[in-house]
Parts: structure tokens; C-alpha cells; sequence
């Protein structure tokens, strides 16, 4: 393997290289799963909030979805980074770029912005914030000189954890030159896939097959539109979509969470840019009527639709 500084690799780590990526791709990529036979001792014993890992400052990436971050290494421990991923929307738009009421607002040097990491972290409200660690041991790494410079070792793996109830519980782990580009849609696509695992199932209202369509786009034939059907048992939840025109790249497995009456629903496949924090779809049901929202365009898709 091409030798590389350290420096490098822990922005390797964070999908970012120093400049922001234009090409988008998707990304397929192959997760140890929560349910294969991992020992008791995978746990990792480093507390990586300590703040004596925090001595090389919080800062945030240099892509269209920035976040808190910070790295630390060490040639005993390895490398390890540490994200803050917004549980909701807004918070996380609060640190994006082209937000005029968030972060960056009223600063013209944008770059300085991002690395102040004393501002960055009184910022970081922890609550309202999953906290992931992604660590790769020394194990993985051949440290090649004092100024940093190492291989990674064959098949050097990256594994990730989330910090609940003050205590790093073990969420995934894959081959570090695997991690994709997107690493915020990769991170909350962990995220999702250990909460599916601990659903707990409320009722069985919203079980069966519920269908609707949308209105999609004007071509020269007329209006085109876009199928949708929910295959529900419990909290394990199929789409499959219908379209003359649309790429159906957000087909697949998903997760229903009830809440407050309604069924939010999770996407849980491979395909990175159809990941979001919040529910990509809520059903709710009234009277004998199923109603959905979260489908078609800006016209329709924060209004709740008819199923049938």
C-alpha cells in the first residue's frame, strides 16, 4: 500500500480531502451485522469523549454536510474519530455552509470558521446529538517513521461505535478502504440499522398492503406519476415504487418506529443517499383510513395522502 502520513488517513477516516467532493456516488457497501457471533470483549474499553483525546481541537469537514468532528492518534491506541450526528434536521443544518441563520452566518472567511474549535464545541449541545466513534487499532497500522508515516496493514478493519447512556456500545464494523465518501449518510445509516434491532413492536394497526400514487412531473405526453406500495408486518416495512420516469434507488427493506400513533419509517438499505436522520415516510391512521406523508415532490410532500 502507498505509504501516507497520518494526517491523511484521519481525514481518509472522515471521507474528506481537505477539498469538497462534486462527484456523488453511490454507495454499496457490506457492514459486519449486529447479529453475527461478536464477543463480549469487542466493546472497547477507550473512553473516546475523554478530553485528553480532544487536544487536537473540534472541527468541521470540508463537504456539503458538514458536522462537529474531531481525531486523535496515537501509536499505542491507533486512530480514532469522534462525529456529532444531528438527531434532527435542523440541527444539523445549523452547521451547513448556506445556512444564513446558522454557523457560518456573518463570516466571510469560512475556512477559519471551521476549524474554531472552541466555538464548535460550546456550540454542540450533546443531547440533542448521536455521538459516533470510529476507531481503527494500532493492530491495523505499520508505523513507518517518527514523523508519522505508515501503511495500513492487510484487511485493516474500522470499527464503530455509539455512545449510549455514557457507554460505547458497538454498532458495525467494515474494512477501512471501504468507508464511503458520504460518511454522515454512512454514519446515520448505522445508526438506524441498530435502532431496528431494538424496536420495540407497539401494535399490529398499521400491518398489511397500502398503496398510493402521486403526480411526479409534466412531459409532453402529460402528466407522469409515481406508485407507491408499503408492504407492513410489525415494524419490518417493504417499498416497492412504480415509475415511468424515476430511478427506483429507494426500493427495499425499511423500519417502522410507532410514535404518538403514527408509524415512522426508516430507510435500511445500502443506498447511501436515500439515508436521512428523520422518517423518510409517516403513516397515520383515521377513523378506517390510512393517510401518508413524505411522497412526491415539493407539491405533495409535506401533506398527508390518501392510501388505499
Amino acid at each position: 500500500m502507498k505509504t501516507i502520513v497520518l494526517l491523511l488517513l484521519l481525514v481518509t477516516l472522515q471521507s474528506c480531502n481537505g477539498q469538497e467532493r462534486n462527484k456523488k456516488e453511490e454507495s454499496k457497501t457490506t457492514i459486519t451485522s449486529h447479529k453475527s457471533d461478536i464477543p463480549k470483549e469487542s466493546e472497547n474499553p477507550l473512553n473516546f469523549l475523554d478530553t485528553k483525546y480532544q487536544s487536537g481541537g473540534f472541527s468541521l469537514p470540508d463537504n456539503p454536510n458538514p458536522y462537529p468532528t474531531y481525531s486523535y492518534s496515537d501509536k499505542k491506541i491507533g486512530i480514532f474519530t469522534v462525529d456529532y450526528i444531528g438527531k434532527k434536521n435542523d440541527v444539523q443544518y445549523f452547521w451547513n455552509f448556506n445556512n444564513k441563520n446558522g454557523y457560518f452566518a456573518n463570516y466571510e472567511n469560512i475556512e477559519d470558521r471551521a476549524r474554531d474549535s472552541r466555538t464548535i464545541k460550546n456550540f454542540i449541545h450533546q443531547k440533542d446529538y448521536y455521538i459516533i466513534a470510529s476507531y481503527l487499532p494500532s493492530k491495523y497500522i505499520s508505523y513507518l517513521s517518527e514523523n508519522g508515516e505508515f501503511d495500513l496493514k492487510p484487511n485493516a478493519k474500522t470499527t464503530f461505535y455509539l455512545n449510549e447512556n455514557n457507554k460505547w456500545k458497538w454498532i458495525g464494523e467494515i474494512e477501512t478502504s471501504k468507508i464511503p465518501e458520504d460518511i454522515l449518510s454512512f454514519d446515520t445509516n448505522l445508526l438506524q440499522k441498530d435502532i431496528s434491532e431494538n424496536v420495540k413492536i407497539v401494535s399490529n394497526v398499521f400491518d398489511g398492503s397500502h398503496s398510493v400514487s402521486v403526480e411526479a412531473e409534466a412531459t409532453t405526453t402529460g402528466m407522469t406519476s409515481i406508485s407507491y406500495e408499503f408492504i407492513i408486518m410489525k415494524n419490518d416495512v417493504t417499498l416497492s415504487l412504480n415509475s415511468y420516469t424515476e430511478n427506483n434507488l429507494c426500493e427495499g427493506k425499511y423500519v417502522g418506529i410507532e410514535k404518538n400513533n403514527q408509524l415512522e419509517i426508516y430507510y435500511l438499505g445500502e443506498q447511501l443517499s436515500c439515508v436521512s436522520i428523520e422518517s423518510k415516510f409517516t403513516i397515520k391512521k383515521d377513523k378506517d383510513q390510512f393517510y401518508i406523508k413524505g411522497i412526491g415532490g415539493e407539491g405533495t410532500y409535506n401533506k398527508w395522502i390518501l392510501m388505499h
